[in-house]
């Protein structure tokens, strides 16, 4: 019975194996160590966008050595500091601000399927492939003359076609669409957006906790980077928003995640008098084409 869960895999193309960087890897002395410890945190991480860490509460944990050993148990502590160097160094890892450590282009490594979807293309396969008749019997030489060859051949489909499949779960009224993939959050790109463009707003360390919910909620209703780098152009050109004003208060990346200070800064409620949302939109285009050439 199909319960909804979704199954995560690797996909580990067949040119990895031979790239440089394995070649590398396996002439070093435990270069073979090197490429199963990869693989093993590939695994460790396929349901965490490739982050190495743990979330307990609203505390995210990164992982270190130690915890990567316990983990990893066939592997000693030098030879996983030693490996994480090299993946560093060749570009397979990098360090966030909170110093979790991240697989680069995870979400190229990892496939996933509901068992819903898994058993649907199952049915499917065996709808479209029925099981070949036994050797020698043409499907109509032991049907008696009196029975229709119209009701005999109907017999005969149904009889392979209920053979593997659970009736009562197939719609016959109109054909389900696939589930809708999910579209993962880009936080570590939504944070440096913010770094790049909001210079004078405080910066953030992390994005975990509530605040993570916060963002997550946001992305779910826009689901388009380029929505966040508008949102911090315009902050970033309110003189309001930075403070410059009688009060003490300015804004910061969290205030600004609050679902109506969202929606506000884009609907350009916080922009300077005398700004025209023309010279906002220029803005906008200048700055999210600097950040798309600095992300590349």
């Amino acid at each position: 019975m199909a319960t909804g869960k979704r199954y995560y895999w690797m996909k580990l193309k067949e040119a990895f194996m031979t790239s440089d960087t394995i070649d590398y890897f396996m002439s070093q002395p435990n270069g073979a160590q090197y490429v199963v410890l990869y693989q093993m945190l590939c695994l460790k991480t396929i349901n965490t966008q490739g982050r190495l860490s743990r979330q307990i509460g609203e505390i995210i944990i990164p992982f270190d050595i130690e915890k990567i050993q316990r983990d990893c148990k066939w592997f000693s502590a030098d030879t996983i500091r030693v490996a994480l160097e090299l993946y560093k160094a060749v570009g397979l890892v990098y360090e966030d601000v909170d110093g979790t450590l991240v697989l680069s282009d995870h979400q190229n490594l990892v496939g996933s399927e509901t068992d819903w979807a898994d058993k649907r293309r199952r049915q499917r396969m065996d709808k479209d492939n029925p099981p070949a008749l036994p050797s020698g019997d043409t499907g109509g030489d032991n049907v008696p003359p009196s029975v229709p060859t119209d009701n005999r051949d109907r017999d005969k489909i149904l009889e392979i076609d209920n053979r593997d499949i659970d009736v009562e779960s197939i719609d016959t009224s109109t054909p389900q669409a696939e589930p809708e993939k999910p579209n993962p959050c880009p936080f570590v790109k939504i944070k440096d957006a913010y770094h790049r463009i909001c210079v004078s707003f405080p910066k953030i360390r992390t994005i975990d906790g509530k605040r993570q919910k916060a963002v997550a909620a946001r992305w779910r209703t826009y689901k388009n980077l380029d929505v966040f780098v508008e949102l911090f152009t315009i902050a970033e050109a309110s003189s309001f928003l930075k403070g410059n004003s009688n009060s003490d208060w300015s804004a910061d990346f969290d205030w600004m995640m609050n679902a109506t200070n969202f929606s506000k800064i884009l609907e350009h409620k916080y922009d300077n008098r005398g700004t025209t949302r023309g010279n906002q939109t220029g803005a906008f285009g200048m700055l999210g084409k600097m950040y798309e050439e600095a992300d590349g």
